[in-house]
């Protein structure tokens, strides 16, 4: 059986796409799977994927260097025929492993030159340096391995000159097949993931100031600095903040939720005002009947407002559009019905994981029989 290993310096072990779309579709596929983490939970075999951790580094520059290093070391000890990173940090073990002669992939999951030049955390007048060399040692990668993973149009036309193996593989949803939807009195509207201030979860919180009888689930992993500036918030007593909870405590969370969130700010990583279809969270959404507020980004106004008629766009800066938006849905059962029916349906015709199944596997079918 062809051994395959999976990449990651930063992802949790479960991630939605590695580990559970990603990995599980190749189980599927008849090959033998491994994930190299490092988030110091120990190794393990789950779903007929094993899992191995070389540890967690806090401090950023040691998991640049020093988890870098352990995940390469033991990614040549397993010795696998295809290898899928999926972390810019883990570029120079990606041409390592292609040295050796293995097949290699990287995914992109984020625009990461576009990325670095809006971190807030390095200095501005090091981002715009930093993302010119970041890209240039990125092109030089793209033309030497098998093959690209893009999450978005804007990353396989930046590198399609570069590597012609590029492979446009979205983060739709994997379909469940028994929702089970809870009824609640509850008005429960929904975030799950980093919650970082991209995500706007200052406004969000501020715009339920003026919503009467309203809970914000929201969970994920957070800085202590960002989590106690949304304390500080006047509407955060409206807040339930449940921590990092497992991928079975984000379906508990959906079932109940009558509304979820998804308002990203503008920004080059989201191809400005354009936006992409890289992140998961309007495709969990509607394959869970959740009415959608999010951002007026014109592709998700595409597909959310015009074609599929599942929630609402706001500008993701204006409190009072998305405290209307939020309140409209909540005020209105039928419609709020049938936006989520409405999303689910296009879930189960388009927006699922098994349409990019097959792109995935046909990939690694493609760079095994060269």
């Amino acid at each position: 059986m062809i051994k395959i290993c999976h990449l990651t310096s930063v992802h949790s072990r479960f991630d939605a796409r590695i580990f559970h779309k990603e990995c599980k579709s190749l189980i599927l596929g008849g090959y033998n799977v491994s994930l190299i983490v490092a988030d110091g939970k120990g190794n393990e075999n789950i779903d007929n994927i094993t899992i191995y951790d070389v540890g967690i580094e806090e401090n950023r520059l040691n998991r640049l260097l020093k988890t870098s290093k352990k995940i390469g070391k033991l990614a040549i000890e397993l010795n696998c025929e295809v290898y899928h990173f999926h972390d810019p940090e883990l570029l120079f073990v990606g041409l390592k492993l292609k040295k050796l002669g293995k097949k290699v992939i990287f995914d992109m999951h984020e625009n990461v030159p576009a990325d670095i030049s809006e971190k807030e955390y390095i200095p501005l007048f090091l981002r715009k340096l930093l993302s010119i060399c970041y890209e240039r040692i990125e092109i030089y990668a793209v033309k030497k391995i098998d093959a690209i993973v893009s999450t978005r149009d804007s990353i396989t036309e930046r590198l399609k000159s570069y590597n012609s193996n590029i492979k446009l593989i979205t983060n739709f949803s994997t379909i469940e097949e028994n929702i089970n939807k809870t009824p609640t009195a509850e008005n429960y509207i929904c975030f799950a993931g980093a919650i970082v201030s991209n995500w706007q979860h200052k406004e969000i919180i501020n715009a339920l100031e003026n919503i009467d009888n309203v809970k914000y689930l929201l969970a994920g992993p957070v800085e202590p600095y960002i989590l106690k500036e949304l304390q500080q918030l006047k509407a955060w007593n409206k807040v339930e903040y449940l921590g990092v909870i497992s991928f079975e405590e984000v379906k508990m969370m959906y079932m109940k939720a009558k509304v979820g969130v998804a308002l990203y700010v503008y920004c080059q990583n989201m191809d400005g005002k354009v936006g992409n279809l890289a992140n998961t969270k309007l495709f969990e959404y509607m394959n869970w009947e959740i009415p959608i507020v999010c951002t007026d980004f014109t592709l998700w106004e595409e597909i959310v407002v015009q074609e599929e008629k599942c929630g609402i766009c706001v500008n993701p800066y204006d409190i009072n559009a998305i405290s209307n938006a939020i309140k409209f849905i909540l005020d209105n059962p039928k419609a709020a019905k049938i936006m989520g029916e409405n999303g689910r349906k296009a879930v189960l015709k388009t927006y699922n994981w098994k349409t990019q199944e097959v792109i995935l596997i046909d990939l690694y079918n493609q760079i095994l029989n060269c």
